[in-house]
């Protein structure tokens, strides 16, 4: 290009065509130049996606990144706790309390330890920021009313271990433990606790027997089905007498089912019309 450039200079009949060389040589540079920086640019967008690769996954299940690492240092500090190493675990559980301080688990966690090394007020603290966090974290229920019993503090003890029986599952053991607790620390207080108690008694045996009788009930009902049954093949065979027989004992068992009373009733005018 540059050879037909000083070629066309020598010759001034041709400075048309130079010019247009000239063009189309600036052009061509200027092409070279933005194709360079284009991919200078590509590169770096490259670079960026990459990066924001690298920062999704550590924002697992939509956890910033502070989030992650406080999570990291929880699961590093209950490793030391179960270890026996409670300065370590404690110093990893308050970076990850710092690093989020919205992080519930942690707290309770902290005052697990605090309890363990008998620092009583940071442990009531920290179980109480836990629930302050998250009201339905239920361990940290039962771990403020075993701490409250555990220094006499009865009424408080009493009233979370009714939260955590009201937070519970049903068919957690826990649940049924903090029940059995809050009835224990209830008759304690009682002004009254073996008068109380034999309420108690008395309540639980009035259950049993409705129990029972519902029991029995489902139980008579079955027997009458049964009854019914073999009086309607009875009846079919032609024996009237058995199948009313059969009938009324059904009747007795399930007194209120009106489709064994309406078949006594027709039996017992069929047999009285003859």
């Amino acid at each position: 290009m540059y050879n037909i450039i000083k070629y066309m200079s020598k010759h001034p009949t041709q400075n048309k065509i130079r010019n247009i060389l000239l063009s189309l040589f600036f052009l061509s540079f200027t092409t070279f130049l933005f194709a360079q920086d284009s991919a200078k640019i590509v590169s770096g967008n490259k670079g960026n996606i990459n990066t924001k690769r690298k920062a999704s996954l550590k924002q697992v299940n939509n956890l910033t990144e502070l989030q992650q690492e406080a999570r990291d240092y929880r699961v590093q500090g209950y490793q030391l706790q179960r270890a026996g190493e409670l300065d370590g675990a404690l110093s990893l559980y308050q970076k990850a309390s710092v690093l989020d301080p919205t992080y519930a688990e942690v707290f309770n966690d902290l005052g697990i330890i605090y309890e363990a090394q008998g620092d009583i007020d940071r442990a009531e603290e920290s179980y109480l920021r836990c629930i302050t966090i998250d009201p339905k974290f239920v361990s940290a229920y039962t771990n403020l009313a075993l701490l409250y019993e555990s220094v006499r503090g009865l009424d408080k003890a009493a009233f979370y271990w009714q939260k955590r029986a009201e937070f519970g599952a049903p068919d957690d053991p826990w649940t049924k433990k903090a029940k059995q607790r809050l009835n224990d620390i209830r008759l304690v207080l009682s002004d009254k606790p073996f008068e109380e108690a034999r309420e108690q008694d008395i309540v639980g045996l009035l259950q049993d027997v409705s129990c029972q009788k519902n029991a029995q009930k489902k139980d008579n009902k079955a027997l009458a089905k049964t009854y019914f049954g073999k009086a309607k093949v009875n009846y079919k065979k032609g024996d009237e007498v058995t199948a009313l027989k059969l009938a009324i004992d059904a009747a007795q068992l399930d007194p209120n089912n009106r489709e064994i009373q309406e078949f006594v009733d027709k039996l017992q005018i069929r047999i009285l019309s003859k």
